[in-house]
């Protein structure tokens, strides 16, 4: 009677097991970013293998990761010990090229366009990076998954400063390889089952409705909005940081003016305090692997629109860089010219929208073809 329950209970189990995931598979419906996870050791990433459609706003756009998390033309194995000279991008959303398809970005052209020249160009950027999380993933590529990398080139902004600030409280974990795993495996359960896709809905809603009430002076929640995506994307970011007072401040979200303003001023001052210790931290690991470290600096547009092409945030990064021994690029000349702000916003950035179109990030990549094509 005992073994007859048992094989009932069994059964029955695996009939509603079967039936919620048939279930999920015609309800639930398509997460435009379940490649991105969590990661135990870096903060966040994206999953590797990855072949999907994912949205920027109202912009939709294929993406593809290769065999290491890393976005890419093509779903690929990658080489640990690449035959060609190596360059490592690291860097937020610029780099990630949000909005526009990886062939258009000026690392998927920088990538074909150097691999003439004998180089390979692999891109470790992702949204919402910082140098803290940079460092800790170029740490964790070159030392726990072994990748030979010849040079690393940084992209920095002025987000960073928010996210050296948002990250401060973050830690890596040394072992947390289950804990990823773990999260890895819920994250694909909530695209699979309906059981665990509307429980995790009320989770994730409370969480998202905390955020928006949060941000509410700098954020009109509305569900019709095109950028609804992106602040969805952000809240999980931000989950951990409790400092209500600058989250409900819209200058917090605004950040270009962050150092002309005395109320900022020093935030400002403490997040590149804090990006530039890490960044000392990967000049040592690089030193130690024997890899060339190069920063870049780029505009948002209130900086074309002041006009200035090596503001205070420009010479700052440029002196550190000096002082220890690293290449720099400033990127602010190619936005900042004699032509009106305005129209080189319009033609250069997604509309409404600090990232560059496939106009500006083809424009970067022109100047840093030319750059790297002057090396031996």
């Amino acid at each position: 009677m005992k073994k007859k329950l048992t094989k009932r209970i069994l059964i029955s189990l695996v009939i509603f097991a079967a039936l919620d995931l048939v279930s999920g598979w015609i309800l639930i419906p398509e997460n435009l970013n379940s490649f991105r996870t969590r990661h135990y050791y870096y903060h966040h990433g994206l999953l590797p293998n990855q072949e999907k459609m994912t949205a920027w706003g109202a912009l939709f756009y294929p993406l593809k990761t290769n065999s290491l998390g890393l976005i890419d033309s093509a779903v690929y194995r990658v080489e640990l010990q690449g035959d060609r000279h190596r360059i490592l991008v690291l860097g937020d959303s610029h780099s990630e090229g949000v909005g526009v398809p990886y062939p258009l970005t000026f690392a998927g052209r920088l990538s074909e366009s150097l691999k003439a020249k004998g180089m390979e160009v692999l891109n470790a950027s992702a949204v919402s990076y910082s140098q803290k999380i940079e460092y800790l993933k170029a740490r964790h590529l070159i030392e726990q998954k072994k990748l030979e990398v010849d040079e690393i080139l940084v992209l920095i902004d002025f987000s960073d400063i928010q996210n050296e600030l948002v990250y401060k409280d973050f830690e890596p974990a040394e072992k947390g390889a289950l804990g990823d795993l773990t999260y890895r495996f819920r994250k694909r359960l909530k695209n699979a089952s309906t059981l665990y896709y509307l429980a995790d809905g009320i989770r994730t809603e409370k969480q998202q409705k905390a955020f928006f009430e949060s941000v509410g002076a700098f954020y009109e929640d509305a569900r019709d909005r095109p950028d609804r995506n992106i602040w969805e994307l952000y809240s999980g970011f931000f989950s951990h940081f409790d400092d209500e007072t600058l989250l409900s401040n819209p200058q917090f979200h605004g950040m270009g003016g962050w150092l002309e303003d005395q109320s900022f001023r020093d935030l400002a001052l403490e997040g590149i305090s804090s990006g530039q210790h890490y960044l000392l931290r990967l000049k040592q690991l690089c030193d130690e692997k024997e890899i060339k470290l190069t920063l870049s600096v780029h505009p948002w547009h209130l900086q074309i629109r002041n006009g200035t092409a090596e503001d205070e945030y420009v010479r700052r990064w440029k002196a550190f860089a000096a002082e220890h021994g690293m290449a720099f690029i400033n990127l602010y000349p190619l936005f900042i010219s004699e032509e009106d702000p305005e129209v080189v916003i319009r033609k250069y950035y997604i509309a409404n929208d600090n990232h560059w179109n496939e106009f500006g990030h083809a424009k970067v990549a022109t100047f840093l073809e030319d750059y790297f094509a002057e090396k031996p």
